[in-house]
């Protein structure tokens, strides 16, 4: 396992983590660049504010992701059954 350092808006955070350092660095990145959109969206809001709504944003794309991903498996098993019991 490996140790890697996060730096956001001056908050380090050490994980320990088995994934590649470009994952953790994407993560970062990501978060960054959420925060720097809601900063220019809403003003007046504290930065722990502002990471909440960054959290919120992330959730709803990881659950609008995996929404799109199961009706894409369920086709996909459809297809696959009605292919299997296709006549030749």
């Amino acid at each position: 396992m490996r140790k890697y350092k996060i730096s956001i808006l001056g908050h380090e955070i050490f994980i320990r983590t088995n994934v590649e350092e470009t994952r953790i660095k994407e993560a970062e990145n990501l978060i960054l660049d959420r925060f720097e959109e809601i900063t220019h969206q809403v003003k007046k809001l504290t930065n722990e504010e502002i990471l909440i709504l960054v959290a919120l944003s992330l959730a709803d794309d990881f659950l609008q992701t995996d929404k799109k991903l199961k009706a894409a498996e369920k086709k996909l098993i459809n297809l696959l059954y009605k292919i299997d019991n296709m006549e030749v």
